[in-house]
């Protein structure tokens, strides 16, 4: 169980590669359907006394997006994370995070219409909690565009990543991860993006790979407040490599 709460973190200290397909369902203006399919490794690297640095990369590797009666296909833009983390050991097996740093996102799509087209620095500060069978994280950042670039808008979005989740017997578990966005250079009525619903998954050991293990999630998210540019629906498939490092728990 504690191994699980560990993996369910983004910024703990445990090896892992999650693989993400989200299909989105009534996009605007024709309510067509996009897709992405999204690396996004997370390393730390381990000190004493609960410190780590973690690095977590965001790859869009493919994304299909409508144009018109079109369709473009190719990589979208990178984004990268780098965190000075801290674990603190509570009572009953109970765990506390804090991490910060700085989050930087590089213009790398390799078409105009799947990417920002700029460069995008920002804080980032995580807070998260983990108790018996909850495991409750809090990621806040800001990113801005820098420098100036020609026909692409500038960028001034808030990002609230809240993760919630509850573990089950036999290693299954449910899931809450909306990804609360505020756009500041839209219009006051037409900032923010709301998702709410619920995933499913289970952690699995693998008994001949004992330093190798997995985790699968299925999540369907309903834009409860959207922009006019959001989709209505986000189906979310996660596949999740990760290492049950035993030295993640080092905080003496």
């Amino acid at each position: 169980l504690v191994f699980a709460r560990m993996v369910e973190n983004p910024v703990s200290g445990i090896t892992r590669v999650p693989v993400v397909n989200a299909t989105l369902f009534g996009v605007p203006p024709n309510d067509r359907v996009a897709n992405a399919f999204v690396l996004a490794p997370i390393l730390p690297a381990l000190f004493h006394g609960g410190w780590s640095l973690v690095t977590r990369t965001v790859i869009p590797a493919v994304v299909t997006v409508p144009v018109g009666t079109d369709r473009r296909t190719g990589f979208g833009d990178i984004t990268s994370e780098v965190l000075g983390h801290k674990l603190f050991k509570g009572r009953k097996n109970q765990f506390y995070d804090i991490a910060w740093g700085p989050f930087v996102g590089f213009p790398s799509a390799s078409d105009d219409v799947l990417g920002t087209g700029r460069w995008r620095l920002g804080p980032e500060l995580v807070l998260g909690i983990s108790a018996r069978q909850w495991v409750t994280v809090l990621l806040v950042r800001n990113e801005w565009s820098v420098g100036s670039a020609r026909n692409r808008a500038d960028v001034n979005t808030l990002v609230l990543d809240y993760l919630l989740f509850f573990n089950l017997p036999k290693l299954f578990y449910l899931a809450y991860e909306p990804e609360i966005t505020a756009d500041w250079q839209a219009n006051r009525g037409d900032r923010w993006t709301l998702p709410v619903g619920i995933g499913f998954g289970r952690h699995h050991r693998l008994p001949n790979r004992p330093r190798l293990a997995i985790t699968t999630r299925l999540s369907g998210l309903y834009n409860a407040v959207r922009t006019n540019r959001d989709p209505k629906w986000q189906l979310l498939f996660t596949l999740v490599f990760w290492n049950p490092n035993p030295a993640a728990f080092d905080i003496d």
